[in-house]
């Protein structure tokens, strides 16, 4: 015990925390701060007093939290339904938390935007524990109108946006390991100390609600579409079709509410839960050389399809940011606008996040950066391409060399046309395929939905 002891305490000297103060309050402690907040008033969204009273018992009788039960909404989880059993998380859990959010207020406090820091102040969660949810999501609720849903590991887009459209967050119960700044699977430290503060920008959470309801009116087409099919064939095409759509919107949340950067007072700041979270890529998304960093503006329907056609990975930091001027360009972002973007890049060529396209306007160039064409030739000369410049320039030369595609129509979507590809190499890439050299699954083809419904 002694060595995990100094061993814990290097680590906490490491990060600037004081290790005796990594001590979460106990349950009377909490339960006496958790009724202070249920009695508040003078807050946008007070919580009735019956509502109160039977979420305090919850919490007194140690039941564990799971989905929010401050108003008469609730969200079915199914097998991703998860529970906080707040006493079971160990000292290293919570040095864990302690140690990632030190390390990210002070890369937070120099380069995020005024609003998210704000926003973060609501709810302290600066603090030196990890936070109860019991008492997190009252105080979520009353400054936001949003509650939280615990789930148990990443869970798929159509489940993550209907909690959206509800006003309900998931949020997992589980922390990473000591010292690990960049994670690919979300945990506690990405979804309470990025996400949280966002919700309290309107414009930021009124995306994130809208990609909710696009969630609905995608997967309302569906079910209209579904009750008409006449054959297992058809109903495959119908899914793959809604959730090709609802993977171009999840496209725009990627660069906006996880990955987004404004202008403020003449700098690049950001905003986005997915870089804040990460104290590296704080850094990284503003001061390194490596990404391309572009201005866009989400109000225009031709910058917004440049979000929906621009394909990425998340296992490792970005190499394009988007910035936006001002957050008012982002409360633009309706539901049918994200959808139109959808439907619309299902019948064009994409972007990876490696390129500039045609018309960017380019705050800077990346080390990192390659030429729209640079993906073709490169998968056909056999060299080394990352999984996002091979499910792009596949799906791109897949879809020229369909007889009835037609790349007038995405062009005049866009300010400026996109890189027409060399016939050359639609021949080449035809000739190959037929022989059966490319076998990486990408992302289907546009399925005429406009067709179907003619039909």
């Amino acid at each position: 015990m002694a060595t995990v002891d100094k061993n814990f305490r290097e680590i906490a000297v490491r990060h600037g925390v004081e290790l005796e103060a990594v001590r979460p309050l106990d349950h009377t402690e909490r339960l006496e701060q958790l009724a202070r907040v249920l009695e508040k008033r003078d807050v946008p969204f007070p919580i009735a007093p019956d509502i109160a009273r039977d979420y305090y018992r919850r919490a007194a009788e140690r039941l564990p939290f799971g989905v929010g039960t401050l108003t008469g909404q609730t969200v079915d989880l199914g097998p991703y339904e998860d529970f906080q059993h707040y006493d079971q998380y160990t000292l290293e859990e919570h040095l864990s938390w302690a140690c990632l959010v030190a390390d990210q207020q002070r890369t937070k406090h120099r380069y995020a935007c005024r609003e998210y820091l704000e926003g973060e102040q609501m709810f302290a969660i600066g603090e030196q524990v990890i936070p109860e949810y019991y008492l997190l999501n009252a105080q979520i609720y009353q400054q936001t109108g949003w509650q939280l849903a615990t789930v148990s590991e990443i869970i798929p887009a159509e489940l993550f946006f209907t909690c959206h459209s509800h006003r309900f967050f998931p949020v997992t119960t589980f922390m990473r390991e000591l010292e690990q700044d960049y994670l690919q699977e979300p945990d506690i430290g990405h979804d309470i100390a990025g996400h949280v503060a966002t919700f309290t920008i309107p414009a930021v959470a009124g995306v994130m609600k809208n990609h909710g309801d696009a969630r609905d009116q995608i997967y309302s087409e569906r079910d209209t579409l579904l009750a008409r099919a006449r054959d297992d064939q058809e109903r495959a095409r119908i899914q793959a079709w809604a959730d090709e759509l609802l993977l171009y919107a999840g496209r725009i949340y990627w660069f906006t509410v996880e990955f987004g950067l404004v202008m403020q007072d003449g700098e690049v700041r950001d905003f986005g839960a997915g870089i804040l979270s990460s104290p590296g890529e704080t850094v990284f998304s503003i001061d390194s050389p490596e990404s391309n960093r572009i201005l866009i503006n989400p109000s225009d329907d031709g910058d917004l399809l440049r979000l929906a056609i621009t394909d990425y990975l998340i296992s490792e930091f970005q190499k394009t940011y988007f910035v936006m001027s001002s957050f008012s360009e982002l409360a633009s972002l309706t539901c049918e606008r994200i959808v139109l973007a959808a439907k619309r890049a299902q019948k064009m060529m994409h972007y990876t996040w490696r390129e500039i396209a045609p018309g960017d306007r380019v705050l800077q160039v990346g080390r990192v950066m390659v030429s729209p064409d640079d993906k073709y030739w490169r998968l056909l000369a056999d060299c080394p391409l990352d999984e996002c410049l091979t499910r792009a320039a596949l799906r791109n030369l897949r879809l020229a060399s369909q007889p009835n595609f037609d790349r007038n129509a995405g062009d005049s979507w866009l300010k400026n046309p996109m890189p027409q590809i060399p016939t050359t190499v639609i021949e080449e890439f035809q000739r190959r395929e037929a022989r059966g050299e490319f076998e990486q699954e990408t992302l289907p083809m546009h399925w005429d939905f406009e067709a179907c419904h003619r039909g």
